[in-house]
């Protein structure tokens, strides 16, 4: 094969990967280099699952996570972020105002149990009941000030030049692109959790084990850069369902069933000759794995239907949700659909043979630079009641402690408000949540609430409060990895930079 048909199959193969639910990429030689590294076990002795939530556009983490009324800190909070963004005392300071009918900040700050080491006290948004409940039952986390790192980095160092930054801190696309491959400094094809994905499959190989019949990522919100791996590819699916074919009659489904139809089985000898075109091999893979997965995910879906043998998970699902006597599934949350889709398919684990799954759901919006304290509160309630319902009905099916959630988002934003919104910044809280976390706990450094202070990326009197993280992506997901089954020599063939940093674990999951 000539390099220009090698590359011209590589762009067929990325532009493929839209179309029909992913396939393989070529890796990187990073990739290919930090595969001959890996030298440890991959554990897939039971089921295990990871759910991301991204929250697209950048989550504005100083009204997530907040001190509490009370804590010394929470009067220099409320002074910078002023009476149009601070989450207020309690209701009735929030509610009772002169200025109650003009001003739309009418949130509070709801208290978690217990106190840091230091004696420190957190709140979270008032929109967010459900988190306060499974934060104060031990059942979820924070994870304060997280982001993405090429090395360690304080302000003086930053200052000094000492460091490397990410390159183009506060862009939407490279952010993403940098939290979801976890390789700032280098260009990776791949995603984290799709090379985990790869070494749990290799491992699954290597036992003589069958992988599931449907793909172990599966992405409800369309393609993404977090899943993509070489031996595994993600799996789209709707809150519906499989994603099926659109207009799959006529000229095009002669002309796919032609594609799809093995040589020898019917079609003609020029068409057996024409398949041997690396395109058309290679569409033909797309597209069969496509078929095959939405096949065999309808199936499984239709046991927990009404007449189907899982009937009684499905209900458990449905309750847990709140869908029936009245509540139907439509008037669902966007987010509430995706979890409620992921927790259906769990559900049927085993029917389809999976061990292990990664699961990807999105909601936009967070890019909150006006109208903040309306568009933020409701983000956060139906993310939080998502959360709840989704926890719920984790316990329900019996694999509570089989299930992590987590969230990411592309960067923080600024403390100091641009009046009635926030702009991009960098380092974030956030959520980890199932029955294996050790929750009821802030983890990591929360960061010092003063604009041009010691976590300001931000210097002199125009500063606004964009947090350096005291925690990098790496060292968070590496966690979540390693709950997932990596052994050490796999946590640095997935996260090539993990060695730069000081924890491997942060200490979050059981």
């Amino acid at each position: 094969m000539t390099s220009r048909e090698l590359m011209n199959r590589r762009n067929f193969l990325h532009r493929a990967t839209g179309l029909a639910g992913g396939v393989a990429l070529s890796r990187t030689l990073l990739d290919l280099r930090l595969m001959g590294n890996a030298v440890a076990a991959v554990d897939v002795g039971d089921y295990k699952a990871l759910v991301c939530f991204f929250m697209a556009g950048g989550n504005d983490n100083n009204n997530l996570l907040v001190p509490a009324p009370g804590d010394e800190r929470y009067a220099g909070y409320k002074t910078v972020r002023g009476s149009r963004l601070a989450l207020w005392e309690d209701q009735a300071a929030a509610t009772g105002r002169a200025d109650a009918g003009t001003n739309p900040n009418n949130y509070w700050a709801l208290p978690l149990n217990g106190a840091g080491s230091g004696g420190e006290r957190y709140a979270v948004h008032s929109s967010m009941p459900a988190v306060q409940g499974l934060y104060n039952q031990g059942r979820l986390a924070f994870v304060a000030n997280a982001g993405v790192l090429v090395e360690p980095v304080t302000k003086a160092q930053y200052l000094a030049r000492l460091r490397k930054l990410p390159p183009q801190l506060f862009s939407h696309n490279d952010q993403v692109t940098q939290w979801q491959t976890s390789v700032p400094d280098n260009i990776s094809r791949t995603g984290w959790g799709g090379r985990t994905a790869d070494r749990v499959r290799e491992e699954l190989a290597r036992q003589g084990l069958p992988p599931g019949s449907i793909s172990m990522s599966v992405s409800l919100a369309g393609s993404n850069t977090w899943e993509v791996g070489d031996t595994v590819n993600q799996f789209q699916v709707s809150t519906a369902g499989a994603v099926s074919f659109q207009q799959y009659t006529g000229a095009r489904k002669v002309l796919m069933d032609a594609v799809l139809r093995a040589p020898g089985s019917g079609g003609s000898a020029a068409l057996a000759a024409e398949r041997k075109n690396v395109h058309l091999r290679d569409f033909q893979k797309v597209n069969e794995r496509a078929i095959f997965n939405g096949a065999a995910l309808s199936t499984a879906l239709g046991r927990l239907a009404a007449g189907g043998a899982d009937v009684a998970m499905g209900a458990v699902i449905d309750g847990a949700f709140g869908v029936g006597g009245g509540v139907t599934y439509g008037s669902l949350s966007g987010v509430e659909q995706q979890l409620h889709m992921v927790a259906r398919i769990i559900a049927e684990r085993g029917y389809l043979g999976m061990r292990r799954q990664i699961f990807f759901c999105q909601v936009g919006g967070y890019d909150t630079h006006g109208d903040q304290p309306v568009a933020h509160a409701g983000l956060l309630a139906t993310l939080s009641r998502a959360i709840g319902r989704f926890s719920t009905a984790m316990t329900g099916l019996g694999v509570g402690d089989k299930v992590t959630g987590f969230t990411a988002s592309d960067f923080g934003r600024t403390f100091k408000t641009n009046g009635l919104g926030t702009d991009h910044a960098w380092g974030s809280h956030q959520m980890v949540f199932g029955g294996a976390v050790k929750g009821g706990k802030v983890y990591g450094s929360y960061p010092t609430l003063a604009l041009n202070g010691p976590d300001d990326y931000d210097t002199g009197s125009g500063a606004t409060g964009r947090w350096i993280p005291t925690m990098s992506a790496d060292e968070y997901a590496a966690t979540l990895a390693r709950w997932f089954g990596l052994g050490e020599g796999e946590l640095d063939a997935v996260f090539p930079n993990l060695g730069r940093f000081a924890r491997r674990d942060v200490g979050f999951l059981i």
